[in-house]
């Protein structure tokens, strides 16, 4: 019955009446909170008149005999054949004859029988690429046609920045009316998230790259975005503590209650009055806007299935997918790194499609680790991704020496302060005994990136209360450390 929870039907999906019926006495009893089935579950937690429907279909000794001859290893099958036959059902009631021959490459085929060889995605993409054959020689997914002239509208857009994307500056204002800052110098640089875009931040292993998303999506979240995040990383629990303790920390400016004591349940009772506000603050604002999927491994196909139902059923229009991974064996003849390439052009083409904000999250080769100044050669054989992103972020852990002045590797530290009128550089000294992360800017529409200017930012990093805070800028040494 668990499975249930990893499906996204509705009775609608179901016409038959027995089909329809398991379902409705499935679902009922696990809203009840049961998780698994037996004759006296049933019996016990449901009306009358379902009751009488369940005898008269042959009660437990029918329940008992599905039980016996289905697999449950092969639940996914089951799952995507029933949305495959949905999907054939719609196409014959929309017009398209499932019966009559067609002509492919040459060959005379029944529609019916290519599609039973078929997973409902591959349906569904073989009838999106069979309406575009229908062209005359050109695309006709014109974006947009208009003949050039600088009328006043367009002025007025610029103006009030229509042309930016989502800001990530703030995620609104903490319990004390003052600003809660996520990134607002990365976010005026970047000039936001645009829908319709992929963005992308590679790090290492532990760099904190999920945690560092955190931060953007309360911003996001801030803007009144509805955000789906798919992890072939972490679980859910990991997720909502994060969640939970940042809130805690930026929002209530309660400090004492840590990730690590969060998760160990080393709760006192003036932390659980906290998390309650925190809750309160969640629900009152964010409940219903963020939905978490965990997958087993890195299966695009899967991916992109959650992300077409969860955006034309519920409207999500942020994605985040994390992780990619470039593993030691890409650079050792295989080519994962194509698969890699292809994999972000898929997620890159299915923002595009349905006009939503696309992240992920991208785990860079250990052997690269000690490279000081992070540039696209850090993705090596894929670095073609950086083709297809609107933006790229690179992350990784600060060396003390980079922190130290008397070192070849110091990075300079700065922060830009005002004065009469005028941005000027001012030294910063970094605590040392702190955690650092160097973020590098490595694609952005404005073209002000970290390989041009030779500035990253300087991120304090405070992973007890999962934090990232735009602290300074640096001018990292370019070369390797060992």
């Amino acid at each position: 019955m668990l499975l249930l929870d990893e499906t996204t039907f509705e009775q609608k999906d179901f016409i038959s009446s027995d089909g329809l019926f398991y379902f409705s006495l499935l679902r009922q009893l696990r809203a009840k909170g049961f998780y698994s089935l037996d004759e006296v579950t049933i019996l016990s937690n449901l009306q009358e008149d379902v009751i009488e429907r369940y005898d008269a279909i042959g009660g437990w000794d029918t329940i008992q005999h599905q039980i016996d001859i289905i697999n449950l290893q092969n639940f996914d099958t089951y799952i995507d054949i029933l949305y495959r036959e949905n999907i054939l059902i719609n196409m014959h009631d929309d017009g398209f004859n499932l019966l009559k021959e067609i002509g492919l490459n040459g060959k005379n085929i029944v529609p019916l029988k290519l599609f039973r060889k078929m997973s409902a995605e591959e349906v569904t993409d073989w009838y999106e690429a069979r309406i575009t054959s229908y062209g005359t020689g050109y695309s006709s997914k014109v974006i947009e046609e208009e003949e050039i002239d600088f009328d006043d509208e367009f002025i007025e857009s610029c103006k009030e920045g229509l042309e930016n994307g989502i800001p990530f500056d703030i995620a609104g204002y903490d319990i004390n009316g003052n600003e809660i800052n996520c990134f607002p110098f990365l976010s005026r640089q970047t000039m936001g998230l645009l829908e319709g875009t992929l963005t992308m931040l590679g790090g290492f292993s532990s760099s904190g790259k999920s945690t560092w998303w955190i931060t953007v999506i309360m911003a996001l979240l801030y803007h009144d975005r509805k955000i789906l995040i798919i992890s072939n990383e972490e679980r859910i629990k990991k997720f909502k503590t994060k969640f939970m303790v940042w809130l805690l920390a930026k929002y209530s400016r309660y400090f004492k209650l840590t990730k690590g004591k969060f998760t160990a349940g080393d709760i006192d009772t003036a932390s659980r009055e906290e998390l309650k506000k925190v809750q309160k603050f969640w629900k009152d604002n964010y409940k219903g806007k963020v939905k978490f999927v965990a997958i087993n491994d890195a299966d695009m196909s899967i991916v992109k299935k959650k992300i077409r139902e969860n955006v034309l059923r519920y409207g999500y229009d942020t994605v985040l997918y994390d992780t990619f991974k470039i593993q030691e064996s890409d650079f050792n003849g295989s080519r994962q790194d194509l698969s890699l390439v292809k994999d972000s052009r898929d997620l890159d083409k299915m923002g595009k499609k349905y006009n939503i904000i696309m992240l992920a999250s991208v785990q860079l080769a250990e052997y690269m680790k000690g490279k000081l100044f992070l540039d696209s050669s850090v993705l090596s054989n894929s670095k073609q991704i950086k083709e297809i992103l609107e933006g790229l972020f690179l992350m990784r852990n600060v060396f003390d020496e980079e922190l130290d002045e008397k070192s070849k590797y110091y990075c300079k530290p700065f922060i830009i302060t005002r004065e009469n009128d005028k941005w000027i550089e001012e030294e910063y000294k970094p605590d040392r005994t702190a955690v650092w992360r160097m973020l590098f800017v490595e694609k952005t529409r404005n073209g002000r990136n970290s390989s041009d200017t030779g500035i990253a930012y300087l991120l304090k990093f405070d992973g007890d209360h999962c934090i990232f805070r735009e602290t300074a800028q640096c001018r990292p040494k370019h070369g390797e450390i060992k």
